[in-house]
């Protein structure tokens, strides 16, 4: 056990990584305990349990026990709570290893709380979802999970709070250090390019794309953006809401969704509404767009066509929305990419 610091000994990268992230809320911390508390909530997101740090002050406050009432003419108090920090490189919690850090933080006295944080690259963790469920009703333990890409933009959310210039400069190399460790998620920064020459219209139509469920050139690597290929290039692209697998008894399974902007709810919504308008081949799997952009004009600047169905682009993390990433494909070739 060490105390958390500038200058880690650790040198397993995981290690390191908790390091450098527990000593950005440490600093946030030292900053203001309340603007810690902001983000805490903000991060749980639980609008049944709430987080206080930091110290209360409280004038005429009462207090009842066998001895009867007593009304204190001033008490200071802080309240207890415990927070749990799981970290991952990669989606791998295990049922053996939660079980032993839940029975322990339940033995801990006031507020408990437990977080896992990974590059869940947008995917849930199947095994912490069936955990959290589990143990949701059986202990009064906050449970939540989040990537690093969640974690980085709660923080930059609270930027215009913080006064010292010292904070928001450790925020951006922290930021920085995440996307050079590849621990950000890789899909919010990816492009997946479609040859679309068949179904472009049906596409821009019906704002979906579709394709067999099936693995090989048809099986797709999560992506934010979508683009349509036609005739050496790409004029129109768009946000991918989210993606649906239809299996032959027209049953409805979300692979995975922009839980940022969506639902799950609104994901199958929408796809059940597409049932008698896409094709009829069975299995099949409904890609869901948003914010259509059209003369893009990002073209393929060497000779020949696209080779295969698909390519994909991994563009800056600078770029945050789809006029972000319109202005910066517009009238420019693949090769600077």
């Amino acid at each position: 056990m060490a105390e958390v610091g500038f200058f880690p000994k650790y040198e397993q990268k995981e290690n390191r990584v908790t390091n450098y992230t527990l000593l950005v809320l440490k600093q946030l911390y030292n900053e203001s305990p309340k603007l810690f508390q902001e983000f805490m909530v903000n991060l749980i997101k639980n609008d049944e349990h709430n987080i206080d740090v930091g110290v209360n002050f409280w004038q005429q406050k009462g207090y009842e026990c066998d001895n009867g009432k007593s009304i204190l003419d001033g008490v200071i108090t802080q309240s207890a709570f415990t927070i749990f920090v799981e970290t991952k490189l990669s989606d791998w919690f295990y049922s053996e290893q939660l079980n032993t850090h839940l029975s322990n933080l339940t033995k801990i006295e006031g507020k408990k709380i437990f977080l896992a944080l990974c590059n869940f690259d947008g995917q849930k963790s199947d095994i912490f979802e069936k955990f959290m469920e589990e143990y949701k009703s059986a202990t009064d333990i906050i449970f939540a999970y989040f990537d690093f890409g969640n974690f980085v933009d709660i923080l930059k959310s609270l930027k215009q709070q913080i006064k010292t210039e010292h904070l928001t400069t450790i925020i951006d190399e922290f930021e920085e250090f995440l996307y050079n460790e590849n621990l950000l998620p890789t899909w919010k920064y990816r492009l997946d390019v479609v040859n679309c020459a068949q179904t472009k219209n049906f596409v821009k139509t019906h704002f979906a794309y579709t394709c067999p469920e099936a693995k090989g050139h048809y099986k797709h690597s999560r992506s934010r953006y979508f683009g349509i290929y036609e005739n050496k290039k790409v004029d129109t692209i768009a946000e991918i809401q989210g993606v649906c697998a239809i299996d032959k008894n027209d049953k409805i399974e979300v692979s995975w969704w922009d839980n940022d902007n969506c639902s799950e709810k609104e994901i199958i919504e929408k796809t059940k509404n597409l049932l008698n308008k896409i094709p009829d081949y069975r299995p099949i799997q409904v890609f869901l767009l948003d914010n259509i952009r059209d003369g893009v004009n990002f073209f393929k600047d060497s000779t020949g066509g696209m080779f295969g169905s698909k390519i994909y682009f991994n563009v800056d993390n600078s770029i945050k929305n789809i006029d972000d990433l319109f202005n910066t494909l517009h009238n420019k070739g693949w090769n600077n990419y």
